[in-house]
């Protein structure tokens, strides 16, 4: 198979490096991969290093990048589009109309569509979700059944370090149990919830925030007495590192479609407390972590009973977790499915 990968964005993120394992995973096994990218961003400099071909877009230049695009499937035959966020799309539309190729289009995120017409164009032949709950905001607005197909997001396991706790630990100064929390500040990725509900703990425990922009948080931590016992370290390349220093992932997101750091943490065998909304109740339910009410008062529950919780549990809770990922959350895994997808579009 040949495939077109459309990956506009300018940023590197959780998207972006799923379209970056996609890509090398493909190649490695045994397809043609051409990535449509902007010049100098993270997807090309990553890919440029794995040998994988390059054609330039701009990420605000739809119609530009659509003729860039045309121009190439006018040359080269592709059989795949493979679009990725929301310019991919728009992009991938109008460099497809009337192109004898086909057109997947990847919805990874939980936010209402406010172009329908992009998702009732009769130019895509397959949506793919990254989870079923994105499935379901798909056939929210009206987008047929037969026209979607789940394949999870994955972690590239590889690439993941295992460090001693007690090292990293001592490293940044992290005392008692540890809480963590991991991504970027939002009002919907509840880092507030988070510091709410550690706040009334009166045990002898850490929360760390690690993520572009936490250290928002400091001024609230402060006036609430707490800031001695929270770590806020911002955005660091080294996220994985610190995580092996957790004694328990957080993840309070009020909206959330696949959040990849709690694969992360199945993989490095960090239990996860997780809310019971979008994606993280696919990854935590079947006893793979402990789900809880997207509320400061379940989360403080929830973060008391883990401190009395016996090793046995915990462990039990980290194997189920790490099986599920090994069988399901790998490069090897996606890909697979990924092209079981390809290979129905293309007989269709």
């Amino acid at each position: 198979m040949v495939i077109l990968n459309i990956e506009p964005a300018t940023n590197f993120s959780g998207g972006v490096n799923q379209t970056i394992i996609n890509s090398i995973y493909l190649k490695q096994a045994g397809h043609e991969v051409v990535v449509a990218c902007q010049k100098d961003s993270p997807v090309h400099k990553r890919l440029r290093d794995n040998g994988i071909e390059c054609i330039f877009i701009e990420e605000k230049e739809i119609f530009k990048s659509a003729a860039v695009i045309r121009n190439f499937l006018s040359k080269r035959k592709i059989d795949i589009v493979h679009t990725h966020h929301s310019r991919g799309h728009k992009i991938g539309l109008w460099a497809t109309f009337f192109k004898d190729v086909k057109l997947v289009v990847q919805r990874s995120v939980l936010f209402p569509t406010v172009n329908l017409f992009k998702y009732h164009n009769p130019r895509v032949n397959m949506f793919i979700a990254n989870s079923y709950a994105v499935k379901e905001v798909l056939r929210k607005y009206f987008v047929p059944e037969k026209k979607i197909r789940v394949v999870y997001s994955c972690v590239d396991n590889k690439r993941l370090e295992k460090y001693p706790a007690e090292d990293v630990k001592k490293e940044f100064g992290f005392e008692g149990v540890v809480f963590g929390v991991v991504g970027n500040y939002s009002s919907f990725k509840g880092h507030d919830i988070a510091l709410e509900a550690f706040g009334v703990l009166k045990d002898r425990a850490t929360l760390v925030f690690v993520g572009k922009d936490t250290e928002e948080l400091r001024d609230k931590a402060a006036a609430m007495g707490v800031l001695d016992r929270v770590k806020i370290l911002g955005f660091r390349v080294d996220a994985t590192r610190i995580m092996n220093g957790f004694d328990v992932l957080i993840v309070p997101s009020l909206l959330e479609s696949f959040p990849n750091v709690a694969v992360e943490a199945f993989f490095l065998g960090v239990p996860v407390i997780g809310n019971n909304v979008g994606g993280i109740k696919e990854l935590l339910g079947g006893g793979r972590g402990i789900l809880v009410n997207p509320t400061s008062e379940s989360l403080k529950e929830a973060m008391k009973s883990f401190l009395k919780m016996d090793k046995e549990k915990i462990n039990s809770m980290t194997k189920k977790a790490f099986e599920f990922a090994q069988n399901n959350l790998t490069p090897q895994a996606k890909i697979k499915r990924l092209i079981e997808v390809y290979q129905e579009v293309l007989n269709d």
